[in-house]
């Protein structure tokens, strides 16, 4: 695990009656060197007062010495793999100074699978991906970076700790019900889970209920934490995929993250122990001197590993103002933080504010020529883009918009190579004009 330093560990009192669960707890905490017998348990009768101090946190001083995002506390509860959110009257019986949200978390409620990216959802917000179902076991990330709500905002983790009981009613049955689908995400929610193992243990489960039904799974990472992959049972089920940042980037905007150079030496070791290594620029930001700091990182991936794929993705998801809340405007391009304010009355609303398509387009055809300067045949691919920029770019990226390998499909098999079938034929992309 990475060595968290919580300023409070609480444990749902249910898990108390749950073996797999609590030995699962203790193997974390005693990682951190935390007391098993300091950890707080979360019962009818402090439950409101355990959300409002996760509410309010911190509420004194923090360590300097340790990252503020290695701080947040943990909560270990139980997911509620049958129960339903919407039959628990506890939440509505709430006084009104208690999030409904986090109350929600702490008693278990953390999606156990999303679907992400059906062909009609992609049509209405103009966006190019594959349909796919992702598995969730927690809420909160030890990261902060800036772009992510979750990460910079976040006050707390909350880690489901029943992976068994998970496991056979989850994950089994969503493989068993998607037939279709060849790869699954264990991705979180705003998590980077891969930072909490071996102790976790989750991807171990994983892997074994992949395994059973030859299916393979996907890590999605800004860590470098991953020594425990050499040694995990089927690791031939397992393919990685690193967001990556230049360096001025992880330096500024992804505190608590590790290095471009730490995440490309942990995908190295992963391809050295036969795992597939894949790259996703998610989001690129254009940082002031972006394209010397994007060539140096390219320069660098390349030298070291040979990727599967890799991707890109102008940051996108939010409107100016909430751009220049987020990051300090000192640390952008200011041509294209211009761009972005010029163009605010268009863009604001739309999935892929707050840059506009020409400055997005210029940023996608630097990547891709520098990718080229060091491969001429990795896949390159746009993650979640406009259908525009699609069919403007499909010949400069070197694949179809309707079947292009990318980081974390979910018929792309080790190789890479697409395995289609009867309800996964194609990407959610159709031609701009509607003729295709």
């Amino acid at each position: 695990m990475y060595a968290l330093r919580p300023t409070d560990v609480y444990l749902l009192g249910a898990l108390r009656e749950d073996a797999d669960a609590l030995a699962r707890v203790r193997r974390m905490t005693e990682a951190l060197g935390w007391d098993m017998g300091s950890v707080r348990v979360v019962d009818e009768g402090n439950v409101h007062d355990v959300v409002r101090e996760l509410q309010g946190w911190p509420t004194g001083e923090l360590r300097a010495d340790v990252a503020r995002e290695h701080q947040r506390p943990l909560v270990f509860t139980q997911l509620a793999c049958d129960r339903k959110r919407e039959d628990d009257a506890r939440l509505a019986d709430r006084p009104d100074d208690v999030s409904e949200g986090v109350l929600a978390e702490v008693l278990g409620y953390i999606d156990p699978v999303r679907d992400y990216h059906a062909y009609e959802s992609d049509t209405e917000r103009n966006m190019v991906c594959w349909p796919t179902r992702d598995f969730g076991v927690m809420h909160g990330c030890s990261h902060g970076c800036f772009y992510c709500g979750d990460g910079k905002h976040g006050k707390y983790l909350a880690i489901g700790a029943n992976i068994e009981e998970y496991t056979e009613k989850v994950i089994g049955p969503t493989i068993e019900a998607m037939p279709q689908q060849r790869c699954f995400r264990m991705i979180g929610w705003g998590s980077d889970i891969i930072s909490l193992e071996p102790e976790y243990g989750v991807f171990e489960a994983f892997l074994a209920k992949l395994a059973e039904h030859d299916r393979y799974g996907y890590f999605h990472s800004n860590s470098d934490h991953v020594d425990w992959v050499e040694h995990v049972p089927h690791r031939d089920r397992l393919i990685g995929v690193w967001s990556m940042a230049c360096d001025a980037m992880a330096e500024t905007i992804e505190p608590g993250s590790p290095s471009p150079d730490a995440r490309i030496e942990a995908a190295r070791k992963c391809q050295s122990w036969g795992v597939p290594i894949r790259y996703k620029f998610k989001p690129t930001v254009p940082v002031r001197n972006w394209r010397k700091e994007y060539a140096s990182l390219i320069r660098r991936i390349f030298e070291r590993t040979k990727p599967e794929t890799i991707g890109f993705c102008v940051l996108i998801w939010m409107n100016v103002e909430d751009l220049k809340a987020r990051i300090d405007p000192e640390l952008l391009d200011s041509d294209y933080l211009r761009e972005a304010e010029e163009t605010a009355a268009t863009m604001n609303g739309q999935s892929h504010a707050p840059f506009p398509h020409h400055v997005r387009a210029e940023i996608y055809r630097f990547l891709i020529g520098e990718v080229r300067r060091w491969d001429a045949d990795v896949p390159i691919f746009l993650s979640t883009e406009t259908r525009e920029m699609w069919a403007e770019l499909e010949d400069e990226v070197g694949q179809k918009a309707r079947s292009f390998m990318c980081g974390c499909n979910p018929i792309q098999l080790p190789g890479p190579r697409l395995r289609y079938s009867e309800k996964i034929k194609r990407s959610t992309y159709f031609a701009p004009t509607g003729d295709g």
